[in-house]
């Protein structure tokens, strides 16, 4: 981990504080909320039998003790696993996976906003069970992802703000997120290429909302809020006490 000045920057953990503690884990986002993130990022994918899940991968291979497809799987077999990879594992013994029950009450309680990347085309007609989840616990949220089909989607039933997930920032993308309401764009901010256009401040000129990923190093940092990014998601950066 590493603090930074953040100059009024919001940040945003990237799947929770993954540097402390396994991530999409609820031990990642209480560390988040106690170290006072402004948001906290997931990733869900749907059980078969309608419980939704947070997890970066549609197989828990790389974080749990067992290979399991999440999407064909039940929750109560999925429950079982035991999450036995990520960041001090050695200090989490008993994790189990997250749901998105669990994560966006934690959210509600330290205030952080719920950054909620639902994960390519798929349960598009679930959607509503998710907006439901939301609207039910009282947590704050906003949803990304990299195909804008599932955005539109989800304007249909909610209107919370809505940020297309972007690799190279490019002018398609911005024409493109101009056709729905309270869209943004969320880029990579480490493609040195969004640094030598004039992208980012016709973006702010537009006020179309930015946000950056994965920002983990605080000269990086620096140029793109100098630029006048104002949410940034991290692996690592958390705000220094003032």
């Amino acid at each position: 981990p590493l603090a930074v000045n953040t100059r009024g920057v919001k940040l945003i953990a990237h799947r929770g504080m993954s540097s402390l503690a396994p991530e999409n884990t609820t031990a990642s986002f209480e560390l988040a909320g106690q170290h006072k993130f402004w948001g906290a990022e997931c990733d869900i994918y749907r059980s078969v039998d309608g419980k939704w899940i947070v997890s970066h991968d549609p197989n828990t291979f790389r974080m749990m003790n067992k290979a399991k497809k999440i999407e064909t799987k039940t929750f109560e077999e999925l429950s079982k696993l035991k999450i036995n990879r990520g960041s001090d594992i050695k200090s989490y013994s008993d994790l189990k996976i997250c749901t998105l029950e669990e994560y966006l009450e934690i959210c509600k309680k330290y205030d952080m906003t719920a950054i909620i990347e639902v994960k390519g085309k798929n349960n598009t007609e679930y959607y509503s069970e998710v907006i439901d989840s939301v609207n039910t616990i009282g947590a704050k949220a906003i949803f990304i992802s990299f195909h804008f089909s599932d955005l539109e989607k989800l304007r249909e039933i909610t209107d919370v703000p809505l940020y297309l997930l972007v690799m190279d920032m490019k002018e398609e993308h911005l024409n493109l997120v101009k056709t729905l309401e309270n869209c943004g764009i969320d880029f990579n901010g480490n493609r040195p290429s969004v640094l030598k256009t004039d992208l980012i401040s016709r973006c702010l000129d537009e006020n179309i909302p930015l946000i950056s990923w994965t920002i983990n190093e605080s000269e990086l940092f620096e140029k793109l809020t100098d630029l006048g990014v104002t949410h940034i998601t991290t692996d690592r950066l958390y705000q220094c006490e003032k």
